[in-house]
């Protein structure tokens, strides 16, 4: 009851407007004050805090948040682009399915959702209204397009899930990719389809595609070798992030559109996302360990169990779960509020962890475009003032390949188990 009192509070809290990794931390501390049994537990969540600080696997997310930063201001977006458009262009579609191969593309070095969204967009939104799409359907379209920058290996959110979970950080990335792939097929197809444009009006030669591709290939080859990398075994997740960001700054170096002020900004900014992660973190970790002590994944278990509910009712109840939570809560949050209690979960009706990671990363991408919190919707609306009210009207296909991935997971969790399953 006590556990379900200071959940109740931290919701409140966020409702009123108290930053989320502070909510986090009162939440918790007042949880274990009113234990009341000994100091034990309180010196329990300060040690809690330390160590989860302190875990080696958490050095690879500022590391691929900077790679990702570099790429931006490089202008490395821009060739990612250009590729994108001389190959898959002249589609139905064409500007539309070349954003979604972009996002996929760098989806694969920065790990993040939102600068997937903004760094794609801020050179896909222009030329896809010039292209003649409309406003509100072009801001959808990336924002969902950016939300493969968290499933696509290598990924923040799968990081977080498994230095929550204990899982291998490998194998959750190589996860990620078969239903990363798939989702970025779907929302290529339903460009093709539904965005009533025709193909790219603009002349491509073969001489013009082997020129792009010449110029972009020192950023396409850096997905394919982190990629190969972990699958291989060749190195760890935290070393190929390590890799990534001095190949970034080699590649910036050699193409000289790095400079001291780049490295300057993308420093300053790498830091502050991951300054703020790291507090969201350190404090779930705290309000997780609260809910450990006072038993709640369990009691949500037995509570399952005794309702007996089967596997698809469960399923359907996570993925319902999951929309509330993504109207209050961020990304990061939302992971470290719900994957303590949802685990144990889906663990106790035989969902396989590498599944269920995927399944709540998926869920995380709807958090992204739904309102009242999709973040990269806000993005995206300052990246292209496109009123957010029709862009989330546009974004609710999206929303809908989403949650139909969700439950495509769970019951053919295949999807997701195959491809670690051939690792070395």
């Amino acid at each position: 009851m006590l556990a379900l009192v200071v959940l109740l509070f931290f919701f409140v809290l966020i409702l009123a407007g108290m930053p989320i990794f502070g909510a986090m931390g009162t939440a918790s501390l007042a949880g274990v004050m009113l234990l009341g049994e000994s100091d034990t537990p309180l010196l329990n969540l300060a040690l809690t805090i330390y160590q989860t600080l302190g875990n080696f696997l958490l050095i690879a997310v500022p590391l691929y948040i900077y790679a990702g930063t570099l790429m931006e201001v490089a202008g490395l977006n821009e060739k990612l682009f250009k590729f994108a458009r001389v190959w898959v262009g002249r589609v139905p579609g064409g500007l539309g399915v070349a954003t979604v191969v972009a996002c996929a593309i760098f989806a694969a070095i920065c790990g993040s959702s939102v600068a997937t969204a903004v760094t794609i967009g801020l050179v896909a939104f222009p030329a896809l209204v010039k292209g003649g799409y409309k406003p509100p359907f072009s801001g959808a379209l990336i924002a969902a397009g950016g939300t493969l920058g968290i499933l696509i290996p290598p990924s923040i959110a799968m990081i977080i899930f498994g230095v929550l979970t204990e899982q291998s950080i490998a194998q959750l990335f190589v996860a990620g990719a078969l239903p990363g792939v798939l989702l970025a097929a779907l929302m290529a197809l339903y460009t093709m389809f539904f965005s009533k444009v025709a193909a790219d009006p603009e002349p491509i030669t073969w001489k013009e595609r082997i020129a792009v591709t010449r110029e972009a290939i020192w950023v396409l080859l850096l997905p394919v070798g982190v990629l190969a990398s972990i699958y291989s075994g060749l190195a760890t997740a935290t070393e190929v992030a390590a890799l990534a960001v001095v190949y970034v700054i080699a590649v910036g170096l050699w193409t000289r559109t790095l400079t001291r002020a780049h490295f300057v900004d993308a420093t300053l900014r790498a830091t502050r996302t991951s300054v703020m992660i790291f507090m969201m973190i350190a404090f779930g970790q705290a309000l997780t360990e609260f809910f450990t002590l006072t038993g709640l994944p369990q009691l949500v278990v037995d509570l399952v169990a005794q309702a007996g509910l089967g596997f698809v009712a469960v399923v359907t109840l996570m993925v319902l779960i999951y929309i509330l939570l993504g109207t209050f809560l961020e990304a990061t949050s939302m992971l470290l509020v719900s994957v303590p209690i949802m685990f144990p979960l889906a663990k106790s009706i035989g969902m396989h962890p590498l599944a269920f990671a995927v399944f709540v990363v998926l869920a995380v991408e709807v958090a992204q475009i739904h309102p009242p919190f999709g973040i990269n919707l806000y993005a995206l609306s300052g990246v292209g003032k496109v009123h957010i009210g029709r862009m989330s009207i546009s974004v609710i296909p999206y929303v809908i390949m989403m949650i139909g991935m969700m439950f495509a997971i769970a019951f053919f969790p295949g999807i997701a188990t195959w491809l670690p399953g051939t690792m070395r």
